[in-house]
């Protein structure tokens, strides 16, 4: 049976840089049967162009003509693409192994600099819905104050503002997402908070139908952000 003919579950960590989502990340990947990769620079954005792309060629032109400037257009198949690239990402990006049952990735690029505004940002995620149906989004932030001051946001020439608006662009988000594929697929937590308290993350996976071990989660956060705190003030990955 092949990756995509067995029945897997998807997560996925959206976020923006400096927010504690390496963390996160250990404390999910610290469960049995599950994987969730590390960051991409935002190759789905590609392959949502690619579909979209498809989708509106197909729609738009139906020819099958040698002559005509839309030739081919008339047999372009959209959810066959759709198909083959969700089989692409699980086979070549995802990589489950054979006893995996959970599977995703983590993201940071959904700060301004990538995603304008709200309305752009959940499109990109109701596209993952497309993409890897079912998925569920552990949504977090940190204070732009704090994040701002850790790691390569202290170059930004005006962070804050730009954390700022990113956060109000995932809330913004979230609230489209929930509104249109149910109140449990996409869950907020604050770093700040999670930090001091794992049973946030706990609840949070737990919303999302995560089979998750609270002693687990506690024993990873622990771990992972005692090790980010040797690092230097701020640093949280």
């Amino acid at each position: 049976m092949t990756d995509t003919e067995r029945e897997l579950r998807f997560l996925t960590i959206v976020t923006f840089g400096r927010s504690g989502s390496t963390a996160l990340q250990a404390a999910i990947n610290a469960h049995p049967h599950t994987i969730i990769r590390g960051e991409n620079y935002g190759a789905l954005r590609g392959i949502q162009s690619y579909v979209d792309a498809i989708a509106a060629a197909g729609d738009r032109h139906h020819s099958g003509k040698p002559h005509h400037p839309w030739f081919g257009t008339a047999r372009l198949d959209p959810a066959a693409v759709l198909t083959d690239q969700r089989r692409h990402v699980i086979d070549f990006l995802l990589r489950p192994k054979p006893d995996t049952r959970w599977a995703g990735f983590k993201e940071v690029r959904y700060e301004v600099g990538h995603f304008e505004d709200a309305d752009v940002l959940a499109n990109h995620l109701l596209f993952l819905n497309e993409l890897l149906p079912g998925i569920g989004y552990l949504m977090n932030v940190r204070d732009p104050k704090a994040a701002a001051t850790s790691g390569w946001w202290a170059d930004h020439p005006d962070a804050v503002t730009a954390l700022e608006r990113s956060t109000r662009n995932l809330h913004d988000a979230m609230e489209t997402v929930t509104s249109l594929l149910g109140p449990d697929r996409a869950v907020m937590i604050e770093h700040d908070r999670w930090s001091k308290d794992p049973q946030i993350v706990v609840s949070a996976l737990t919303r999302l139908g995560f089979p998750v071990d609270a002693a687990v989660v506690a024993s990873s956060l622990s771990e992972h952000l005692a090790h980010g705190k040797a690092h230097g003030k701020g640093e949280t990955s």
